[in-house]
């Protein structure tokens, strides 16, 4: 089936809904994609925000919930690159689970895509003004309303270099990325050499409980560790959301790529750094704990070096989630379900810049609720887990949908039953289990219980009120499913 031409208008599925020329088409080779969804996921940003909170889920386990999660979460890229050869389209998930499996389904699974850029930003913004602060004070860091200020200042920055094309964010993240990954890896390095050659004074030295599930606490903490990586690696999807502005339909690559090489970095980054201090001040310096580890490992110069890598990291996956949260709501604007107003583009800039904005302001609004309300590491560790149960939910329904479009093609022979069968299938259940499992067996805690299930709850409601008044056609289409090309078309099997 054909994906429909949206290089110079955006279409609804009951008509068009007029921008000024739509997103900006080829914009982006498979290299710049790679990039985004790398810095989407943020590796050096997301250790800062989550090192403290996986040893405290699972202890110096945490390599055991990264390996476990890789099988599944290359299962649902697999799944995420079927569906963007089927179609790529700036709402990824929320498109294709609504196009094949049902529309209330696609629209959650957009809300939670939405929640999950606007909300989850907060993991950017606080360590965005908490590591800022920390290159002038030791005391700022830790007060909520400076931390606020800069976070906002910074978002602001991002936002406008985001609204001005998405080659001039290409740009920033290439500027930035080889400069941030040599670092981790080489103060990784540095942190193994200095634990286990040179046996740095208060470290933790690797114990085979390090690999075991009984190390990790058990079954039930597992799965709590299991939720923070399934944090650690969500934001590889940012490649399909720019399927529309990337050439030959490579996203779908990019993602895979992207999956493999965050494994590769979080494992070493997780099993480096997590022994270098004993985990009291792991957990005493949860906001800035990339500075501590700095700060151990070579002195004053090079913790503010880490500081900047942090810095520059954090901008950039916060500039990959305002990009990949304008173009969400960009395509629930097009089809209707939200306010067609998300649907403008910027004449000059091909950009979705009412969602731009929109989406780059609430960020602010979120950094600034959650500093009222609670600490700043506690912030940070409640919405961790609550972000994973949302990648859980709308990476299981990707899946599902990639399996359910493709089910009259994928038993024709055996390589295509496992890989676009039954690996995508695995990822599905496996993010499925440990949905349900982390609701029914509450590892989640109140704070992140209430936020996960109310926000859950509140887009069903969405979904049905969207339905009602909205009428969008988006709705009421046929549910569509992958029909063997016949031998004379020319077009290349799924």
């Amino acid at each position: 089936m054909a994906a429909p031409d949206r290089s110079n208008v955006t279409t609804s599925a009951g008509g068009a809904v007029p921008t000024t020329d739509g997103l900006e088409a080829n914009a982006l080779r498979r290299g710049d994609v790679v990039i985004m969804a790398l810095a989407s996921s943020g590796p050096t940003q997301s250790i800062a925000v989550s090192l403290a909170a996986i040893v405290a889920a699972v202890s110096y386990a945490g390599i055991v919930p990264i390996f476990i999660c890789l099988i599944p979460m290359l299962g649902i890229a697999i799944g995420y690159r079927r569906l963007n050869a089927w179609q790529p389209d700036a709402g990824a998930t929320f498109s294709w689970v609504g196009r094949a499996l049902s529309p209330s389904a696609g629209f959650l699974s957009g809300w939670l895509m939405l929640l999950y850029y606007v909300v989850g930003t907060i993991s950017l913004t606080v360590p965005l003004g908490t590591y800022t602060l920390s290159l002038f004070s030791q005391s700022l860091p830790n007060n909520n309303l400076a931390v606020a200020i800069t976070g906002t200042l910074l978002d602001l920055v991002v936002l406008a270099v985001a609204a001005i094309g998405i080659q001039a964010s290409a740009r920033f993240q290439w500027s930035w990325a080889v400069f941030e990954y040599v670092v981790l890896i080489a103060f990784a390095i540095l942190a193994l050499v200095r634990v286990y050659v040179g046996h740095l004074a208060g470290s933790v030295h690797v114990s085979a409980s390090w690999f075991t599930v009984s190390g990790a606490g058990g079954f039930h903490a597992l799965i709590g560790g299991i939720l923070i990586a399934i944090f650690l690696y969500s934001g590889w999807d940012t490649a399909a959301y720019v399927g529309e502005e990337t050439r030959d339909r490579r996203a779908g690559d990019a993602a895979l790529l992207s999956v493999v090489l965050l494994f590769l970095i979080y494992s070493l980054g997780v099993f480096a750094f997590q022994g270098v201090v004993p985990d009291k001040t792991l957990q005493a310096n949860s906001g800035n704990i990339l500075s501590e580890i700095g700060q151990v490992l070579g002195g004053g110069f090079w913790a503010k070096v880490m500081i900047i890598v942090v810095l520059g990291g954090t901008l950039a996956s916060l500039q990959a989630a305002i990009l990949s949260s304008s173009r969400i709501g960009f395509a629930m604007g097009r089809e209707r379900v939200l306010p067609s107003w998300l649907a403008r583009t910027h004449q000059r800039w091909r950009t979705p810049i009412t969602a731009t904005v929109l989406f780059g302001l609430l960020n602010v609004v979120f950094l600034w609720a959650s500093l009222q309300i609670t600490s700043i590491g506690g912030a940070l560790s409640d919405i961790v887990s609550t972000l994973g149960l949302f990648a859980a939910i709308f990476y299981a329904l990707t899946a599902a949908a990639a399996v359910w479009y493709y089910r009259r093609v994928i038993r024709r022979d055996a390589t295509t039953l496992v890989i676009g069968g039954v690996l995508p299938a695995l990822g599905a259940a496996f993010m499925a289990f440990v949905v349900v499992y982390s609701l029914a067996t509450h590892v989640l805690n109140g704070v992140e219980l209430a936020t996960g299930v109310g926000l859950v709850v509140v887009g069903i409601l969405a979904a049905g009120a969207s339905r009602v008044v909205g009428r969008s056609a988006f709705f009421t289409g046929p549910r569509q499913v992958f029909a063997e090309p016949a031998a004379d078309a020319g077009r290349t099997r799924p």
